[in-house]
């Protein structure tokens, strides 16, 4: 492995590594694929589609339906509302510093939902993020709430036999009813296409048609493939398999003609979309083949220049660059209350300290809106493994919590060396609770707002506190490598893989919520205290 990172100072380009990956994965047996089902039908089809470097042939593509949002929200001090772009629609919402919670959250996408239950549950990880001012900006699990008050659904399954879907409700407990799942999946198998954002911001987790890494576009988990108890409760978490991702957005109803050189965007159905609303084209990913990164992939996520209502023509901010069709379906990839630029936040994710792998991705958090690798620092996600692929490590073996930034998966960066022998690996917990802070550079300890700062922490999701992984010689923040500050962050998130849909990942994957703003670490303890106290293994 270490001989295949022989470059200037010490890495090698993600694509160059990224061919050599399968390779080396099979003669290491370190993958412990799934074969999941198709995607569902209607998904996205970029035309032209080609097979994908992992030999899928699925052209990918988003499920249909929306989030069955509960009629509250979680209770604090004050309310936000919030207003997506179609999809269900609540009528309480997560009380905030200031106003009443009036509207709850639009989805954005699928079909309407007509409410749903209050929640009575649990504290959760997402009501202790608020009470710190440091609001869930998205909220995703497919085992629990993570607001007390949360009553809608967690997950979608889709089964083969006939392609139908059925959401996953929230149970009394706070946990996810199962036994829905296990009703309608008996006799058949199921898969996951979309896992649900808990927060009103409505940023739901898809299958994406389209990434460089994913050329014909993402896979669902398997919906049965990592069993787990929780609480006294079964439950189900996502676990990696052939070309298995997820990312936020959601297909437009209709087709849209586009051409090269155009601003002018016409749409067969008339949309509601507000201003700088960010569109990808399926059409554009022809533009994009494999082994075009870095210099001849063009293909790019676009923003609409004003608010459409009901409206079948919409103008962009730039004119379209790439490959004229007159019906191409159109992915709306926005985004809302996800830290951008240089913006602080912080992500937690819950992981199966047993199952890793020694390639990129698998990754939680903020990345590019495109689905390519846009440069560095354009992404901030949590990324569990013991990958050395692009030569950055931590101390032993592996695996180590580490922040994907964009090439590469950073343990930190001290004496002038992205491997951190101080950030150790992550070892004898059977789940782990992994934490990724990132502040604005003006706002990191003295000696840090030159390079940038984050901050890495784990520890045993089933007892004990979390330590501090990067900065563990001075249990602070550390420094960014260099070239990463200040932060370019553009909003997407990401499940299962990288920021250009890198899939050779490995992990089992059961919550993760992300912040706009980074709380104190007493925060981040009574969140531990919080996933501690729910069950896991138990």
């Amino acid at each position: 492995m270490n001989g295949l990172r022989e470059a200037a100072h010490g890495r090698i380009p993600r694509t160059a590594a990224r061919r050599i990956a399968p390779v080396i994965a099979s003669m290491l047996a370190a993958l412990s694929l799934v074969a999941c089902e198709p995607a569902k039908p209607g998904a996205i089809e970029a035309n032209g589609g080609r097979t994908g470097s992992g030999g899928d042939s699925s052209s990918g593509g988003s499920g249909s339906g929306g989030t069955t949002t509960g009629s509250g929200g979680a209770s604090s001090s004050g309310g936000t509302s919030g207003n997506g772009a179609g999809g269900s629609q609540a009528t309480g919402g997560i009380s905030g510093s200031g106003g009443s919670a009036t509207g709850g959250t639009s989805g954005s996408g699928g079909r309407s939902a007509s409410g749903g239950s209050t929640g009575s549950g649990p504290t959760g990880p997402c009501d202790i993020y608020q009470a710190a001012s440091t609001p869930c900006g998205a909220a995703h699990s497919t085992v629990r709430a993570l607001y007390a008050a949360y009553g809608g659904a967690l997950y979608q399954v889709q089964r083969a036999s006939d392609g139908s879907t059925r959401d996953i409700p929230v149970a009394a407990s706070g946990f996810a009813d199962s036994a829905v799942q296990d009703s309608f999946c008996a006799g058949t198998t199921c898969t996951i296409p979309i896992i649900y954002d808990q927060s009103p911001n409505g940023n739901h987790l898809r299958v994406p048609f389209f990434a460089y890494w994913l050329q014909n576009g993402g896979n669902p988990a398997s919906a049965t493939a990592a069993r787990i108890t929780i609480g006294g409760h079964t439950v189900y978490g996502i676990k990696s398999g052939t070309n298995v991702a997820y990312r936020t957005g959601v297909t437009l109803p209709g087709t849209a003609s586009i051409n090269k050189g155009s601003a002018t965007v016409t749409f067969s159905a008339p949309q509601t979309l507000p201003a700088n609303t960010v569109l990808l084209f399926a059409t554009n990913a022809k533009d994009c083949p494999p082994n075009s990164f870095p210099n001849n992939c063009n293909f790019h996520a676009y923003r609409t220049q004003s608010a459409a209502n009901a409206a079948t023509t919409v103008t962009l901010t730039t004119a379209y660059s790439g490959t004229s069709n007159s019906a191409t379906v159109v992915w709306n990839a926005t985004t809302k209350g996800v830290a951008t630029g240089d913006q602080a936040e912080a992500e937690y994710s819950v992981f199966d300290g047993r199952s890793f792998g020694r390639f990129c991705c698998f990754d939680y958090g903020n990345a590019e809106l495109s689905g390519t690798d846009e440069g560095n620092a354009t992404m901030e996600a949590i990324s569990w493994g013991a990958d050395t692929q692009f030569g950055q490590s931590g101390g032993g073996s592996g695996p180590w919590v580490a922040a994907d930034i964009e090439n590469g998966m950073f343990e930190g960066y001290e004496n002038g060396s992205a491997m951190v022998a101080s950030n150790t690996s992550v070892t004898g917990f059977p789940y782990v609770t992994a934490m990724l802070k990132g502040l604005s550079a003006p706002n990191c300890p003295a000696g840090l707002t030159g390079s940038g700062c984050f901050a890495l922490k784990a520890g045993n999701a089933t007892s004990g506190t979390l330590a501090f992984k990067w900065n563990a010689n001075t249990s602070n923040y550390g420094a960014r490598p260099p070239g990463y500050s200040p932060q370019k962050k553009q909003g997407a998130i990401i499940l299962g893989t990288g920021g250009d849909g890198s899939n050779t990942g490995t992990g089992i994957w059961f919550e993760g919520a992300m912040t706009m703003g980074a709380p104190p670490d007493a925060t981040d303890d009574a969140v531990q205290a919080n996933i501690v106290a729910a069950g896991y293994g138990r």
